[in-house]
């Protein structure tokens, strides 16, 4: 005879049962198909994020300009002592879930209103979703195509560029290399590139800006209050001098290749 029983039984009396020559049968636990999660990919996170929220930073606009209008009014004397024209941003970042390239906008929106002089502000961030373009058409021309940071200016600019990548401001100065004097950038340090990294390393993989550091001088920018860490490490960078030769880009430095790296260029 087979008698099942469950977990809760005396133990005794299961005992006795096997001695009476019965055999205990424990029920067996039934095996759930477990379904394999679908992951999705950073990419098509990225690609996804904000698509179909409406976009509103009237309030984040307001708020840079209460509490940062010691900083705004330092990028806008900058525009007016350089007789900046047009205004240039590449690589803005996702409006609708980045918190930092809300306040980086903003700045620049306000900028903006305080600059009647300036003809025209121009910006291409690849990651923007339509909505986000939308609101941004709202403020500035948004570029259509993607010139990879090699616009060649035919005026006074000021390239805003935020947080960017090494080898987008290489593209930049590298286009603009016999007319540095119409460039002025506001972005990452360049000295701090050059403090950081070997010689070498930057000679091989942006020559441009290891070299513009001998014809340029950094400003740095007043706290922030908004919102920390938006313009950490963000200097103005003005071009005391343009260079007509190519000849500085020829390496003397040993190449150190445990120095390469990768980085995205938009």
């Amino acid at each position: 005879a087979v008698v099942s029983t469950q977990s809760t039984g005396d133990d005794v009396v299961a005992k006795t049962m096997e001695t009476d020559g019965f055999v205990l049968v424990k029920p067996s636990r039934k095996r759930r198909n477990r379904k394999t999660p679908h992951v999705k990919s950073v990419s098509s996170i990225l690609q996804t994020v904000g698509d179909d929220q409406k976009i509103d930073l009237s309030g984040v606009i307001r708020n840079v300009s209460k509490q940062d209008a010691e900083f705004c009014d330092k990028l806008c004397t900058v525009i007016v002592e350089k007789e900046i024209q047009e205004i240039v941003c590449y690589g803005i970042g996702k409006l609708a879930s980045c918190k930092l390239a809300q306040y980086q906008f903003a700045v620049l929106v306000n900028i903006l209103k305080r600059s009647p002089q300036i003809n025209r502000c121009l910006l291409y961030d690849p990651v923007l979703s339509q909505s986000e373009t939308d609101h941004v058409a709202q403020h500035v021309e948004v570029m259509s195509a993607n010139d990879r940071c090699s616009r060649r200016v035919t005026c006074n600019t000021l390239f805003y560029m935020i947080h960017s990548s090494k080898r987008m401001y290489d593209n930049v100065l590298k286009s603009n290399w016999d007319q540095l004097k119409l460039c002025t950038i506001v972005g990452n340090s360049f000295q701090s590139y050059v403090t950081h990294t070997t010689d070498s390393c930057l000679l091989r993989l942006v020559p441009h800006l290891f070299r513009s550091t001998d014809h340029s001088n950094e400003v740095e920018l007043p706290k922030f209050v908004s919102y920390p860490n938006v313009f950490n490490n963000t200097v103005i960078i003005n071009f005391l001098s343009s260079v007509e030769s190519n000849e500085i880009f020829k390496s003397t430095f040993p190449v150190d290749s445990s120095q390469d790296e990768m980085e995205i260029i938009l």
